[in-house]
């Protein structure tokens, strides 16, 4: 059973001016804990009683026994090695263009900073390891001039950890975050400016490790390999010294700067592994058939790391298997780093098959050209042993004016996925069980937020189910717990009714598509 070390003590002092005042401190841990409870209040002022100088309020939970603190460095990013950071913004810096826009609003275009959309000033961050990884506009307005509870969970998993913030009764971030170690938790509380309170900083929980953590295999594919002129990096590798038994694999793309410097724009990038189909050419050449890996965004003039959870794709990633990487880019191009981190352990539900459904670049509002005719429906055999199964959709839209309603990459459109199967054999009521429909926006508003920032060009504003400098995670949709199985499996994918009025007039616009089947046992 693990050992709970629970902190009696409780700390209330309420600090309201950072410049003279000392940081709150709770007692730490010598251990490292793998399950992290701790709990404070703030009382953070109305939008209309905020002083000028008021910036908002940082929770640092740190390492003590690996990583000297200094309480002075905790804002304004609280960004620290052995860490994991949680910071409330009250205020967003101005934009240096100072001409208004027929709204009054002083935000220029391509100012590095700035909430071009005047959303409410009210951003949760994530920092973990000397990095920011993630960034939500809360749903909840806690600028009340009231105390509102705050709750930080962290509990470590394989490969990394679940992040859980709440704010008195409502969950704001319920999310995975990957390459993370267990940390013997020392918590501090700060805030910057004045006007802002905070007080009861506890550990509430504090579950110390009794099995270490697996350290991973690690399969490095590409290692600051330089990708430009719109190549085609490719690398051959052997499935070799993998764990007896594969609990998650996590895979890790960065962008270095080539001696040229940071490439300029943003431009679709993709790796990919192809896999023997089985089948031979009319010369005796193997066929192979690729599926996409990781799919990304390069940023404007930075670079960055990102990390994806692509445990779906485990039954890919045997014997020998060719990796690609591909840049639309003609100009500086990008040192390319990416591996694979395979963990010894058990999966929450073993992948045993990957099916291609629709790869490639679907043109939208074109009547000539209907989706339907792309996204046809697809039956698949059901393999033996499947007990579940789950489609993974890669969308992102692309293409601007002069096409009706600057599609398809600042045009919002809603999407509609279906799983079903045949009649099933055995005992199933009218039909429950057969069908499963999701529906999904594909529209990205959280794009200015974006930890990789900031950027230069356009890089804050809302796009169609991408961001710069960013990865693109899949749109997922499981089958009912209760889901029965026929022979086939038959998934259908339509997009609501676009017509482009301005068709011909410049590059289509297009809806830039990989999606897979997975089933599972």
């Amino acid at each position: 059973m693990k050992t709970i070390l629970t902190l009696l003590i409780l700390i209330s002092s309420v600090l309201t001016a950072r410049a003279v005042a000392e940081p709150l401190v709770n007692l730490g841990h010598t251990e490292p804990c793998d399950s992290i409870l701790v709990s404070f209040r703030m009382k953070v002022p109305t939008p209309e009683t905020m002083p000028e100088d008021a910036r908002g309020v940082g929770l640092v939970i740190y390492d003590a026994g690996k990583t000297p603190f200094e309480a002075e460095t905790l804002m304004d990013e609280p960004n620290h090695e052995h860490a994991i950071s949680v910071a409330f913004d009250i205020h967003n810096p101005q934009p240096t263009d100072l001409e208004p826009d027929d709204k009054g609003r002083v935000m220029g275009w391509f100012d590095a900073f700035g909430n071009w959309y005047d959303r409410p000033q009210r951003e949760i961050s994530v920092h973990a390891d000397n990095r920011e990884r993630l960034n939500v506009l809360s749903p909840v307005e806690y600028r009340t001039g009231e105390w509102t509870r705050v709750l930080v969970q962290i509990d470590y998993i394989l490969g990394g950890a679940h992040i859980s913030v709440r704010l008195d009764e409502t969950t704001v971030i319920d999310q995975d975050l990957w390459d993370l170690k267990p940390i013997a938790p020392t918590a501090v509380l700060d805030v910057l400016g004045s006007g802002l309170e905070v007080e009861d900083l506890t550990i509430l929980q504090a579950d110390k490790i009794e099995t270490p953590m697996p350290d991973p295999v690690r399969m490095t594919v590409f290692d600051k390999a330089l990708l430009q002129n719109a190549a085609r990096l490719k690398n051959a590798m052997q499935f070799e010294g993998l764990p007896e038994q594969t609990g998650r694999v996590i895979a890790t793309l960065t962008l270095d700067e080539p001696e040229m410097g940071y490439d300029h724009w943003d431009k679709k990038g993709t790796i990919g592994i192809r896999v023997p189909t089985g089948e031979t050419g009319e010369n005796g050449e193997v066929i192979m058939e690729r599926f996409e890996v990781f799919r990304f965004i390069t940023p404007f003039r930075r670079g960055w790391t990102w990390h994806m959870d692509v445990t779906d794709l485990l039954p890919l990633f045997a014997d020998e298997r060719e990796f690609d990487a591909h840049i639309g880019t003609y100009m500086k191009g990008w040192l390319v780093s990416f591996t694979l981190d395979f963990y010894p352990g058990e999966p929450d539900r073993t992948p045993i098959q990957v099916v291609n459904l629709w790869t490639g670049d679907a043109e939208i509002g074109n009547p000539d050209k209907p989706t339907s005719a792309f996204y046809t429906p697809v039956s698949m055999p059901v393999p033996e042993g499947a007990t579940s199964a789950r489609v993974r959709m890669t969308v992102t839209g692309h293409g601007m004016y002069p096409n009706s309603k600057n599609a398809g990459e600042f045009m919002p459109i809603w999407r509609t996925l279906t799983i079903r199967t045949d009649d099933p054999t055995g005992d199933v009521l009218e039909g429950d069980y057969i069908a499963k429909s999701a529906r999904d926006h594909l529209w990205k508003t959280d794009v200015y937020l974006n930890p990789c920032r900031p950027q230069g060009g356009t890089w804050k504003f809302d796009r169609s189910g991408w961001a710069p400098g960013d990865k693109v995670e899949p749109w997922c949709v499981d089958t009912q717990p209760e889901f029965v199985f026929g022979k086939e499996l038959i998934v259908e994918y339509t997009l609501d009714e676009y017509l482009n009025e301005g068709r011909g007039e410049t590059w289509a616009p297009h809806h830039w598509t990989d999606a897979q089947l997975v089933f599972y046992k």
